[in-house]
């Protein structure tokens, strides 16, 4: 059974706890008032009005630093981004940890987006900026890029989650997986919001049009992306026709081919 993905705790979800735990306390307080004399005399209410304080303050500072940690992993832009932007910020924050960076995306990739590069060791790494759980497909990928790259190790790096299937096959393969937790964790301890930043690479025009043939309309259907409208090039075009089965027989970009 698949993971659901784990929203980012909130205000609302913290506070819901101060919630919980004042109805707790109240209800304490109810229920023994009425043997205050016996159980905790004149000092009971005092008492459970500096828990609360106390527990609102411990909420209180929880929720800014949940806050603020999302803040600095820059995770709610990231939810945004486009596959190759998340592929360039990738890019960027590992060179900020001292790895050589290597963007392979394309053609024959094997499910290879970044290699990494130390005096020690060599790593391949897929990058899914996914809004579903990223599933066992892209452990095997990255699996067999490993080999292919020649590398130490193999990565695989979401900002959402994984199935079950996922993490048992990474686990039996040493797949190291990155989840939405791993990767706010290690954006926030950068500050990446401030640190790293990267654009989209430049879009083509969707609204200048270009000469058609006289068969403009299977000129149409071979040169733009069947999701999104965008000009492809004719390798896109090429990589895409010569593996049917995956594109359906249709023309995707690069950004819609994951």
């Amino acid at each position: 059974m698949a993971r659901r993905r784990k929203k980012d705790p909130t205000f609302v979800d913290l506070a819901m706890q101060l919630a919980v735990g004042c109805a707790f306390l109240l209800a304490y307080n109810i229920t023994f008032s009425k043997y205050g004399a016996s159980l905790g005399g004149a000092w009971l209410n005092p008492l459970l009005v500096i828990i609360i304080i106390m527990l609102a303050v411990s909420i209180g500072f929880r929720i800014y630093y949940v806050q603020e940690k999302l803040k600095k992993a820059n995770i709610h832009e990231i939810d945004k981004m486009s596959g190759t932007m998340f592929e360039r910020y990738l890019e960027q924050f590992f060179k900020r940890q001292g790895w050589q960076v290597k963007r392979t995306g394309g053609k024959g990739d094997y499910g290879a987006d970044l290699i990494l590069s130390s005096a020690t060791k060599k790593v391949v790494v897929q990058a899914k900026r996914w809004k579903k759980n990223v599933g066992y497909e892209a452990i095997q990928q990255s699996y067999t890029s490993k080999d292919v790259y020649g590398c130490h190790e193999a990565w695989v790096i979401t900002n959402s989650s994984f199935t079950e299937q996922a993490r048992d096959g990474a686990k039996r393969l040493g797949v190291k997986l990155w989840d939405r937790e791993v990767l706010i964790e290690q954006m926030a301890n950068v500050n990446a919001a401030q640190t790293i930043a990267v654009k989209e690479p430049e879009q083509v025009d969707q609204n200048a049009t270009a000469p058609l043939s006289a068969n403009h309309k299977q000129d149409e259907d071979l040169f733009v992306c069947a999701r999104c409208g965008k000009p492809v090039t004719n390798k896109v075009k090429e990589y895409c026709l010569s593996n049917p089965k995956r594109f359906n027989g249709r023309i995707y970009c690069y950004d819609h081919q994951r």
